[in-house]
């Protein structure tokens, strides 16, 4: 039976008798001027018992009404009926009590018990005792208008109504962020590129939210179990949390619960009885069934029927949102404390033959992992307020619980609980016939409910609720770090030595020329048992030497350290040459599984995958963004704690970052790979082959509209990434049909931009020449926008978009627009040469919201914690100058604490 309804009981034919009964006995309370001293007026059904016949053994149950659909039914009541008489099928004993403001909200006044006649042969069938409806709280899903997606999204995110119906359309018109953030700026009130992916994460989530509220309302409406309110109530639901507590009385216990249990033994009629004080009065003696083992004792009838009622407390609608009110404004602390380690006598006594075999694979709880538990000493004995915790704690804790270093609790204090027993008293308990079985058995049920049901339930939502803003403030990190790395500026034009380290296997090395081709490949090996490293530092200046080579890209993994004081002693040797040869570090990560990819193989199909992992090193440092998009973005290490994170959420934010900084920079389409193209906006890997296929076919492409000559390439998909593709002369021997087509200037603005050119007196042909840039420029300096746009028939933004487009040099690199470049060394020092008060210059690595981690040219980053950050925000690739605040040189970690940043590039790191 569900818990949103109530059974209805019949009253004996009685004449009514109205009875208003005061707290205050002053007439003045009632004054409209003085709404705090008025007194509330409660009616209450007070019926006398009918004798029955003593064969009677059952009521006739109506379905049960929940108290909003009574206050609803109250509103349709005859208009005629006195404001202190209930409407009822017969005739019935009416009191009215009065309560004042003074009670507390959702508390009546008891009804004296001898009103009730405790003996079992009255039956009470005359007139339904209506619930009394909580007063003065705030439910959030009281009755209210069904919302729609684009207002749901407003009220969520925050922007306006109008961009929020722009924004639902554009996502269900398939139209993807680097377009509308480039191309229909004015829909979305100029919303930034970051803002509007979590936008659309939240219109997905709002999407989903209602297709499963139409599938619960659709599902129960088929049972037959709601009613129009509740069916509103769902489809009103603004969070899953909401719909799921809406839903949460209508789903069955789980098969073999001791809930199901009870009531497959038919004890859910009298457990519905004693929970919502209704007759005939139930005794344990008169349930016994010596027949069935399950039933057999009046303790076996008690402990069953305090499972069903502990079932109902646990998934009562208003007891569930009740919780989630009282997390707010209680303190709840999360507490973590070292895992103890079994003893060796514990291990052998409870499995002696796996001990040891455990033991030697695992090396205990900590064994093999003794430097990674010194990451979490911080939280061994740690406890703190669940509403002040970072992300990043979130994350380290998370990850030392289940690396089995640390244990955590949520500690609900005594206030949380006995506020909350308030409550469900004054649900169930208020109403009904009391006697002292029915208090004792909710006592108990209540017991078992909260410590069983409830605890863990408060447990399990603090710590679902820390993890997912936790989760976010991740994913956040990860996209923001991840776009700043692939916007760093490429290096055109010059020779590139890319070296994967490694110790007994050697360091790989691979040579490319000024555009990209692999030039030479091989191994060194300086690490090496009773080799001699400077033999090998002369074979590699003679690799340089020979191939007019001045530049090195390290990799970071392991013997990235050991590889750089070899390089440094070189150039303390004079091996090789300060003035002209450099190295800078580049991130590995992603090298090696790019080396075992299918594109790898088809790249490089006659070539060792560690010297492949080279050549990807040397290309990180030639062009970032074209090199890293061959990687799943999940394996580029620029996160926090990114490896812990859902590996398919963390993988579609990162593919939108990766698609917006594609088409940011642009692609020519008659030279791009398929790795890059399928990452412009609109195209998809498919596409992307469908296009490569056709170029092939039919020689490259000559203008922009010869897409739609390709298959699978429609109006739809051309219009999303048309202005995101380039036609570049140098491809087509040096001249193209219309140079519009080498700008960002996307083909629907083609007349406008025709317009305005021809308004300044110029050619097409002339696109790109510094005259024709300045003359652009001094024509939109010298007209108001808005009057511009009226006389083009254009909104002002779409017009800007124009104006920009044509007055930007062609072929320019817009990454260069970030100036973030590699940062060269010529030396290494070492942790233990550094002091305290040091200052160091170097290039921030990697961003998180515990701090900045700086490469100062020692063996490990230095981190600069937020507090020792000022109000400085510091991006990947930025210069700064750091002094030493502290330093382990057992564990390998540097404080440091930001002094300035530095506005132009170093070479190389300096001391001052």
């Amino acid at each position: 039976m569900s818990l949103s309804t109530r059974p209805k009981r019949k009253a004996a034919a009685k004449p009514a008798v109205i009875v208003d009964i005061s707290d205050s006995d002053d007439d003045d309370c009632y004054n409209e001027e003085s709404p705090q001293k008025r007194a509330r007026t409660t009616k209450v059904v007070i019926t006398k018992p009918q004798p029955v016949s003593k064969g009677t053994t059952k009521t006739t149950r109506k379905p049960r009404t929940t108290k909003k659909a009574t206050a609803a039914e109250k509103k349709q009541s005859d208009e005629n009926t006195p404001p202190n008489v209930v409407n009822c099928d017969n005739d019935g004993i009416v009191e009215s009590m009065e309560l004042t403001e003074d009670q507390p909200d959702g508390q009546t006044l008891a009804r004296p018990e001898e009103q009730f006649n405790q003996d079992d042969s009255y039956l009470d069938q005359s007139c339904e005792v209506r619930p009394q409806k909580i007063q003065g709280r705030s439910s959030f899903w009281a009755r209210r208008k069904i919302w729609t997606i684009d207002e749901l999204l407003a009220e969520t995110t925050n922007i306006e109504p109008r961009a929020a119906k722009n924004i639902v359309q554009l996502f269900e018109n398939e139209n993807t962020i680097p377009f509308i953030c480039r191309y229909r700026r004015d829909l979305i009130d100029h919303i930034q590129p970051e803002q509007l992916r979590e936008i659309k994460t939240c219109y997905t989530e709002i999407v989903n939210l209602r297709k499963k509220a139409e599938t619960i309302v659709t599902t129960l409406e088929k049972e037959n179990v709601i009613d129009e309110e509740i069916r509103t109530e769902m489809l009103c639901a603004k969070s899953p949390e909401e719909l799921e507590f809406l839903y949460a009385p209508y789903k069955a216990a789980s098969k073999g619960s001791l809930a199901q249990r009870a009531k497959a033994l038919g004890l859910e009629e009298y457990a519905d009885r004693l929970l919502y004080g209704e007759l005939p009065h139930v005794h344990l003696k008169n349930i016994v069934d010596s027949k069935n083992p399950d039933l057999d004792t009046e303790e076996k009838v008690f402990n069953g029927i305090c499972h069903i009622i502990s079932h109902n407390i646990s998934k009562h609608t208003g007891v569930l949102e009740e919780i989630r009110r009282l997390q707010r404004v209680h303190r709840i602390t999360l507490k973590t404390s070292k895992l103890k380690e079994p003893s060796a006598k514990t291990k052998a006594t409870k499995n002696p033959k796996s001990s040891t075999s455990a033991e030697a694979a695992t090396g205990g709880h900590h064994g093999s992992n003794k430097n990674d538990a010194s990451k979490y000493e911080m939280y061994y004995d740690y406890s703190n307020d669940v509403r002040f915790l970072k992300p990043h704690q979130v994350l380290a804790i998370n990850r030392a619980e289940k690396m089995k270093f640390l244990t955590v609790k949520i500690m609900v204090n005594d206030y949380f609980r006995n506020e909350l027993e308030r409550y469900v008293r004054s649900i169930f308990m208020e109403d009904g016939v009391k006697y002292p079985l029915r208090l004792e058995i909710f006592n108990k049920s209540f017991e078992e409910c909260y410590s069983k049901k409830l605890q863990p339930l408060i447990s399990r939502q603090i710590r679902s609720d820390l993890n997912e803003s936790a989760k976010k403030a991740s994913i956040d990190v990860f996209a923001k770090n991840l776009k700043q790395l692939l916007l760093m500026s490429p290096l055109k034009g010059e020779k590139i030595l890319g070296i994967d380290p490694g110790f007994a296997n050697g360091c790989k090395y691979a040579l490319i020329s000024e555009t990209a081709d692999v030039l030479e490949t091989g191994v060194l090996y300086p690490h090496r048992r009773n080799s001699d490293p400077e033999e090998w530092g002369e074979k590699l200046a003679k690799i340089l030497k020979r191939h007019k080579c001045h530049l090195i890209a390290l990799g970071n993994g392991t013997a990235c350290r050991e590889t750089e004081f070899w390089l440094s002693k070189l150039f303390e040797l004079g091996i090789l040459d300060a003035q002209q040869v450099r190295y800078s570090i580049v991130s590995e990560q992603g090298a090696s599984i790019y080396s075992c990819s299918e594109v790898a193989k088809k790249e490089f199909p006659n070539m060792d995958m560690n010297e492949i992992s080279a050549v990807s090193i040397a290309r990180r440092l030639n062009d970032p963004l074209s090199e890293y998009v061959k990687i799943e973005p999940r394996h580029i290490g620029v996160g926090m704690y990114q490896h812990d994170i859902n590996e398919k959420h963390l993988t579609e934010s990162l593919i939108e970052v990766v698609s917006e900084c594609v088409s940011y920079v642009g692609v020519d389409i008659n030279t791009a790979s398929i790795t890059v193209l399928k990452h412009i906006a609109g195209l998809s890997e498919k596409k992307a082959e469908k296009i490569l296929q056709y170029r092939a076919d039919n020689g490259p492409f000559r203008t922009r509209k010869d897409l739609l000559q390709v298959k699978t390439i429609g109006e739809k998909t051309f219009v999303q990434c048309a202005g995101f593709i380039r036609i570049d002369p140098h491809s087509l021997g040096g001249r193209i049909e219309n140079l519009l087509d080498c700008t960002w200037v996307h083909p629907e603005s083609y007349t406008v931009a025709k317009k305005i050119i021809s308004k300044c007196k110029l050619q097409v042909d002339d696109i790109g020449s510094p005259d024709f840039i300045q003359k652009i420029g001094n024509y939109v300096r010298t007209n108001n926008i808005d009057e511009l746009a009226k006389e083009f028939k254009t909104p002002k933004e779409r017009l800007d978009v124009v104006f920009q487009a044509l007055q930007r040099e062609l072929f320019k690199d817009y990454r260069t627009d970030f100036d973030k470049k590699p940062l060269f060394k010529q030396g290494l020092t070492r942790i233990t040469e550094l002091s305290e008060c040091d200052v160091l210059t170097g290039a921030v690595t990697n961003i998180t919201h515990f701090g900045a981690f700086v490469d100062v040219g020692i063996e490990c980053d230095g981190l600069i914690h937020v507090s020792k950050m000022g109000k400085t925000k510091l991006n990947i690739g930025d210069r700064v100058t750091v002094s030493v605040v502290s330093i382990d040189v057992q564990r390998k970690r540097l404080g440091l604490r930001l002094e300035e940043m530095l506005l132009e590039t170093d070479t190389s790191f300096t001391f001052a």
